[in-house]
């Protein structure tokens, strides 16, 4: 019973953890106008890149990137170059992509409805637009 219970507090510490690095709309949204723009996003992802870095190294390795919640399948499509890491370059141009595909209204912005239909309960800390 007692190791089920520290598995328990185990698995719900490492899910909150994730939960409280995930960028949130507000954090994102740094002129507090209410909209998410391309320039917003691209300013916040080497912060983000720095944080899932474990090794200082200026690249996610798969480990990195699979300990941050991102699928293997995901690593493979965002490894543009693929020599097996996702360099800042890399991880900014898969923001890109997704910003498109948030952009529900095409109107160059995303705002909190779109951040919203976008989420997941099982969401990561890395569901921003890279993974």
């Amino acid at each position: 019973m007692k190791i089920r219970i520290l598995v328990v507090m185990t698995v719900f510490l490492l899910v909150g953890a994730a939960f409280a690095a995930a960028p949130d709309f507000g954090g994102l949204d740094r002129d507090g106008n209410g909209y998410l723009d391309p320039s917003e996003i691209d300013g916040a992802a080497p912060e983000i890149f720095k944080n899932h870095d474990r090794n200082g190294d200026g690249s996610l390795d798969r480990s990195e990137f699979e300990t941050a919640g991102g699928s293997p399948a995901r690593f493979d499509q965002i490894d543009a170059d693929k020599n097996g890491r996702i360099d800042l370059n890399e991880f900014r141009e898969a923001a890109r992509r997704r910003f498109e595909q948030y952009d529900a209204n095409r109107d160059g912005r995303i705002d909190v409805q779109e951040w919203n239909r976008r989420q997941t309960p099982i969401a990561n800390p890395l569901i921003l637009f890279y993974f």
